[in-house]
């Protein structure tokens, strides 16, 4: 069954991770909250949603699947990561199959067989997730405006992971610029449209999703990534509307005369240096305000929210007392979350990840360490990954608690 949107936030919230402001961000990730998110630099706004695939988020190319859609395998290799990462994600347990196996969705939605249990109320609830093995979730924010049936980029890419045996957990945010081979076509684009083309391609066993955890996993190195869950706005929106204001703490001015309105216009949106409370619309601009502002600083800003929507929800008593409220919250967000959990699954995560220490969520992204700034074929700005310092960026993310870091 489908899970409530509220609870994959919880998850999300649970390891640190809500969805992005932003993104949530994450995060992919809309009225006065349209935009793109992840982008390390201010480089020029890809194209609108539900255009066609273009190769660097310009204008529209001609279709580079055409003569491989037929031919696309369906488990794609990945590239050997560093040994201590590939033995610890080779025991990783195969992702749920997606509500969606006979293709991808033309638009964000969930199976009616995946709503919520008529049960939440009653304290019949999955126990704690209790499975040893390190699970990771790729979390997925896109720019779904009124009237828009997609496919879409992904305007936020974060990707969650917990360590239940050493209760650790991890948030790396990834850049959506980053110039990544899509894998089993012979093509490099942008990561930001995997979950399009895989959409417009119809990828085997769950279309867009699916075929962006291949892409993170070829980057990242990773031998599997285990779920998915791919929201829009209306997700985070919803889970600040009944949680209440958040806190967040800005340490300079941010100002912004070229926010999106939702309209394909623009607005003005100013914050001031200081900590204070933000309801959900607010709030959503802090995490994926851009411009005037660089893309890491937004990545820092999406990563705090995530962090400060937790701590609100732990104040309130944690995941059991906001189960009552499950069932309300996913009829109204039910059409605006895609994911690969089921509703026990979310349930025992979430009740897991509550447990982990705050020192033992690592935060981490992808920045200018990690990258080269170059140009694609049509002269855009873009990031080519570096492939061994990335790796080692999700290797010290991932280390057990109490080793040393080997970055610092």
């Amino acid at each position: 069954m489908r899970i409530p949107t509220w609870f994959v936030m919880l998850w999300v919230i649970g390891i640190g991770v809500v969805a992005i402001g932003a993104a949530l961000v994450t995060y992919g990730f809309v009225r006065a909250r349209a935009g793109e998110l992840d982008e390390l630099l201010a480089l020029p706004d890809p194209p609108q949603i539900g255009h066609p695939l273009s190769i660097d988020g310009g204008e529209p190319a001609t279709d580079p699947t055409a003569a491989v859609v037929s031919a696309i395998p369906t488990d794609l290799p990945t590239p050997t990561a560093d040994s201590a990462l590939q033995q610890e994600d080779a025991t990783l347990p195969p992702p749920t199959t997606a509500a969606t196996d006979s293709g991808a969705p033309t638009e964000v939605a969930v199976a009616p067989e995946n709503a919520a249990p008529e049960n939440t109320e009653n304290g019949d609830v999955p126990a704690a997730w209790d499975d040893p093995r390190r699970v990771s979730v790729l979390l997925l924010g896109i720019d779904q405006r009124k009237g828009e049936t997609g496919p879409f980029l992904t305007d936020t890419i974060i990707l969650l992971s917990m360590d239940p045996l050493t209760q650790t957990a991890a948030i790396l945010s990834i850049p959506r610029d980053l110039w990544v081979e899509m894998p089993g076509l012979n093509y490099t684009a942008r990561i930001n449209s995997a979950n399009r083309l895989g959409d417009e391609i119809n990828y085997p066993g769950g279309g867009g999703p699916v075929y962006a955890m291949k892409v993170v996993e070829q980057v990242l190195g990773l031998n599997k990534i285990d779920y998915f869950v791919l929201i829009n706005f209306e997700v985070f929106t919803t889970l600040v509307d009944a949680i209440g204001p958040i806190e967040v703490c800005p340490n300079e001015t941010i100002h912004d005369e070229q926010y999106p309105d939702g309209s394909y216009g623009y607005t003005t949106v100013h914050f001031d240096p200081g900590c204070q409370d933000l309801g959900a619309e607010r709030l959503l601009q802090y995490a994926r305000v851009r411009h005037n502002d660089s893309d890491i600083k937004r990545s820092e800003r999406q990563q705090e929210v995530i962090l400060a929507v937790r701590d609100v929800v732990l104040s309130a008593g944690g995941v059991l007392d906001l189960l009552p409220q499950a069932v309300t919250l996913w009829e109204s967000v039910q059409d605006n979350i895609h994911t690969n959990l089921t509703f026990e699954e979310m349930i025992s995560l979430a009740r897991a990840a509550q447990n982990i220490p705050r020192d033992n969520i690592r935060q981490g992204q992808i920045t200018f360490a990690e990258v080269e700034i170059s140009q694609s074929p049509d002269g855009d700005d873009v990031l080519v990954p570096i492939g061994t310092d990335i790796r080692l960026l999700v290797e010290d993310l991932f280390r057990p608690a109490g080793e040393p870091s080997r970055r610092e």
